[in-house]
């Protein structure tokens, strides 16, 4: 008996033992399980007040848009690209169109102080060259032998009376030769020609003129037996191996124009040539109705492939330095402003507005509102434009609903996997005028919610270049069976409008998802 005694006590021991043992590893992980969970908790309210903070401490959006989430995921299908806010060598291009002109340096206009009959013309015909100091043609001026034939009868007297011994005699002799060589000089009658009359003692019966310059005849005047009159052009010869190019240069490129800056020209009819020259002058006056005013360039003619009244392309290529610059695609133009998208670490999107300068080819010259490193999209920017004015019109209506945004197209509470949302429209495409929009509502389990409160707005943002306004239109959703809501919407104009179906469900956080349709 007491060996049984001392049996039965020994299990009961042991088995209380067991028990006690038993007892504390359930406890002990009951509690390892609490830890955990306030650990999430924690971690998750952490989340929530980081994202919170960073919210309140963001920079303010510009009116009309606000800052969306959008997945990575959703980025990938909708193609968003980013480019890294960078220093760059910016080079401005400024092209116009320009008319070839003739060096207005380098026209030379032949004509004689004396009346006379043309003799003989060498170069018989416009558009000849000529080279400087070929003969041009010969005239006969009776006043001109008349003042020859003094020159040579002051030329004796000198001769004669030179040496007089009377210092009054040979004074006047000198005077007179003096006089008349000075008058056959007013005239443009060359040394040569004056020698030649001193040497022969004869008057020159015809005075042949030369081509002072090398050139093309563009104005001839001279033919046989034609009287000449004092001041009268004869002839007009132009050098062609350098021309002018006058271009218009809009008033506001002006100030990046300097004398003596290179340009280029080229010509359609001389494919693939390029010819180089530089600016030359700005004109002073401005065209008032056109907002341009003239530029001189000047450009090398050695092939005499420039000819006058030609129209040329000209380019400029300005370098502007190194600036802090963005592409043109990444900034979308309001019409009052100019916003660019900031990406940020967490997915998020911020509108901001930024103050550009120049424009350097495909870049932005970023003044204010960005700085080095930060990203902004490039791509698919009006996409995102879009969310972010539909989002700031929803909530500008208050309309707009806790939590933040996620993944793009659709904005949704703190626990987004928990309604399953899905809009589509009756017929095969959305229509201007009445439609029909079906909503269905599932939770996480794929079962139907057939209690909740179902919201449509439709958003059209505006458009300031066509002078439209934002437009929008709210309906809301009716219960029909099995978790299907039923929408009744008027549109009132195709395109392209962004849609947001909010759903509260009794007892939990409001939901919402953003689609986009394409009204025709």
């Amino acid at each position: 008996m007491k060996k049984t005694a001392i049996v039965l006590k020994t299990v009961v021991t042991f088995l209380s033992v067991f028990m006690l043992i038993t007892i504390a590893i359930s406890l002990s992980k009951d509690l390892e399980h609490k830890k955990h969970t306030t650990q999430t908790e924690e971690k998750t309210e952490e989340k929530v007040e980081n994202r919170e903070t960073n919210t309140l401490h963001k920079p303010k959006s510009p009116e009309g848009f606000t800052t969306v989430w959008i997945s990575p995921e959703r980025q990938q299908i909708i193609g968003i690209k980013t480019d890294e806010v960078t220093t760059r060598r910016l080079v401005r291009d400024i092209r116009t169109v320009g008319i070839v002109e003739a060096d207005e340096t380098k026209i030379a206009r032949v004509s004689v102080k004396f009346s006379g009959w043309v003799k003989e013309v060498f170069a018989n015909y416009v558009g000849k060259y000529v080279k400087r100091g070929e003969p041009l043609f010969t005239i006969y001026s009776p006043e001109l032998v008349s003042t020859q034939e003094e020159y040579l009868l002051a030329l004796k007297a000198h001769d004669s009376f030179g040496k007089s011994s009377f210092p009054e005699i040979s004074s006047s002799a000198r005077s007179l030769l003096e006089a008349t060589r000075r008058r056959l000089l007013l005239w443009d009658i060359p040394e040569r020609e004056i020698k030649k009359v001193e040497n022969t003692g004869k008057p020159l019966k015809y005075l042949t003129l030369y081509s002072p310059i090398s050139g093309y005849v563009t104005k001839r005047e001279a033919f046989p037996e034609k009287m000449i009159m004092p001041n009268e052009v004869i002839f007009e010869i132009v050098d062609l191996s350098t021309v002018w190019v006058l271009a218009d240069i809009y008033e506001y490129e002006l100030p990046l124009i300097k004398e003596g800056q290179e340009a280029t020209l080229t010509l359609s009819y001389y494919p693939g040539e390029v010819f180089h020259g530089k600016v030359t002058y700005i004109y002073p006056t401005l065209e008032t109705k056109t907002r341009t005013a003239k530029v001189r360039f000047e450009f090398k003619n050695e092939d005499n492939k420039l000819k006058p009244g030609m129209y040329a392309n000209v380019e400029l290529k300005i370098p502007l330095g190194e600036k802090l610059a963005i592409s043109e695609d990444s900034v979308i133009d309001t019409g009052e402003r100019k916003i660019v998208f900031v990406a940020m670490e967490d997915g998020a999107f911020e509108p901001r507005e930024v103050k550009v300068g120049q424009k350097a080819g495909q870049y932005y010259e970023i003044l204010k509102g960005l700085k080095e490193g930060e990203t902004v999209v490039r791509s698919a920017n009006f996409l995102v434009d879009s969310e972010s004015r539909l989002k700031a019109a929803i909530e500008a209506f208050g309309t707009g609903t806790p939590g933040h945004a996620h993944g793009g197209s659709e904005t949704v509470s703190e626990t987004p996997k928990e309604v399953n949302i899905s809009f589509t429209p009756e017929g095969e495409f959305p229509k201007v005028g009445d439609n029909t929009f079906k909503i269905t509502l599932t939770d996480k389990d794929k079962n139907p919610i057939k209690d909740a409160k179902v919201d449509v707005l439709l958003h059209m943002p505006p458009m300031p270049s066509m002078g439209m306004p934002a437009m929008s239109v709210s309906a809301e959703g009716r219960h029909v069976k099995d978790g299907l809501y039923i929408a009744e919407v008027n549109i009132p104009m195709g395109g392209s409008w962004q849609v947001r179906v909010t759903v509260q469900i009794p007892g939990k956080t409001p939901v919402s998802r953003f689609f986009e349709i394409n009204v025709r």
